[in-house]
């Protein structure tokens, strides 16, 4: 009996050889048109203290909170002009760290420049916290936005006080962020000067027995 080896036909060969290679082009094509990461962003260099702007006492940033709508890393934007209701993220551009991270860390740095009043007493110090409350890109035009800050300081007496901020921030996210730091710098100052003029806390305990 003569075995019959039946060998493979060469048109069959040459499309399997074919779709492997068109497959694999395929994957290197999706490997290749994925999105480049996005830029991470923040606020930049921390700027100097007001020349001229002593403070009263000692000020102290205890920590900033904020909404869940402000815990990530998206830089928010709204279309205030065609689309009033979404609140949107850029999707090329993201915070380094949660905004309120960055805010917490850029007025530390900040108020620990600020200079104290002659005769202040080194040893007494107004502690706030902030929580911050709004922090949009607000667009009125395709090419015209600001950036609306709001903060609510607390000092350790319970005293509140709030403080807002608009900035022109431009058509883009670079615009969004330039503004954003702007806002936060011109706060810092008000923030601390209001807080010095606050009588510290009295610490539990003390007083006449």
């Amino acid at each position: 009996m003569n075995d019959h080896i039946e060998l493979p036909r060469t048109g069959g060969v040459r499309r399997a050889a074919l779709l492997g290679a068109l497959a694999l082009a395929a994957m290197l094509g999706a490997c290749g048109s994925r999105p480049p990461a996005p830029t991470q962003m923040d606020l930049g260099p921390s700027p100097a203290w007001p020349q001229q702007a002593a403070l009263a006492k000692r000020v102290e940033l205890q920590g900033v909170t904020a909404p869940e709508t402000l815990q990530g890393t998206g830089i928010a934007y709204r279309l205030a002009d065609s689309d009033p209701y979404a609140r949107r993220m850029y999707r090329d551009s993201r915070w380094a760290a949660p905004l309120p991270v960055l805010v917490a860390s850029r007025l530390r740095q900040q108020i620990a420049r600020a200079p104290v009043a002659a005769g202040a007493d080194p040893q007494v110090v107004i502690g706030v916290t902030l929580e911050l409350e709004e922090s949009l890109q607000n667009f009125s035009s395709a090419t015209r936005s600001e950036v609306q800050l709001r903060v609510i300081a607390t000092a350790e007496d319970g005293t509140q006080r709030a403080f807002d901020r608009s900035e022109p921030a431009g058509a883009n996210a670079e615009g969004a962020v330039k503004a954003t730091a702007a806002a936060v710098d011109a706060m810092g100052p008000e923030i601390a000067a209001w807080a010095a003029t606050l009588s510290p806390r009295v610490p539990q305990g003390r007083g006449r027995r």
